[in-house]
């Protein structure tokens, strides 16, 4: 399939999948867009990379932004309805997308660490899963002060290296850079994989900033 530019969309996938089949258990992949660069297409085909090798699914949703994810993809012409049969943590929000296994209250930090800590490991006990983490900058915005916000980064690290898991962090990186630029530093530091979508003429432009595989590290691919 060619789009009228001449970019063969198929090779573009194909190129993608290869990046994530390219990820080992245990690592956590930043994925950074601005505020005009749609990462709902980039979470449809993780999730169908993940379906099509019988990989579980968990998403970590905060805030409701599975929703604003669902309604670009359906707009755009993807298939929301892959959606159906993930699992969602729902941390915050209301709107209903995906099967919420347990809701969670995230203005009591502490207690909804715990309590996410509980559910994820018994998730974990059933397989490894694929973890696509939705809003994390969302909640950090609503951070009370830096102590806070560190407490959530620390929450993020313990997490880097379990191999029950590939979590990737969809990161609107213009909210980080406005709210507390050195959020994003600490993101990237803890990060085994980085990549930064950009939008340029020839599409959605993938710069691998990071890897801990040498292989892919500092690599460009377009995706549709």
């Amino acid at each position: 399939m060619r789009t009228s530019s001449g970019r063969d969309i198929m090779s573009e996938i194909e190129e993608f999948y290869s990046l994530l089949d390219s990820l080992k258990w245990g690592e956590t992949v930043l994925l950074e867009h601005d505020s005009l660069t749609s990462p709902a297409q980039g979470l449809y085909y993780i999730i169908k990379w993940a379906m099509e090798r019988n990989y579980p699914v968990v998403v970590d949703d905060f805030l409701d932004t599975l929703y604003l994810y669902a309604t670009h993809m359906k707009l755009a012409g993807f298939n929301p309805s892959i959606l159906n049969n993930v699992k969602i943590i729902k941390l915050g929000g209301k709107l209903k997308v995906g099967d919420i296994v347990t809701r969670l209250p995230v203005n009591e930090p502490e207690v909804y660490e715990k309590k996410y800590a509980e559910v994820t490991d018994s998730l974990f006990k059933q397989g490894k899963v694929i973890n696509p983490v939705l809003g994390f900058e969302r909640l950090l915005v609503l951070a009370n002060s830096n102590q806070e916000i560190l407490m959530e980064l620390n929450g993020v690290l313990e997490y880097v290296g379990n191999e029950k898991r590939i979590a990737f962090y969809i990161i609107n990186e213009e909210v980080i850079e406005k709210s507390n630029p050195y959020i994003e530093f600490l993101l990237r530091e803890m990060a085994t994989t980085v990549v930064k979508m950009s939008k340029k003429e020839s599409g959605i432009v993938l710069s691998i900033l990071k890897s801990v595989n040498n292989e892919v590290d500092g690599k460009e691919m377009t995706f549709l």
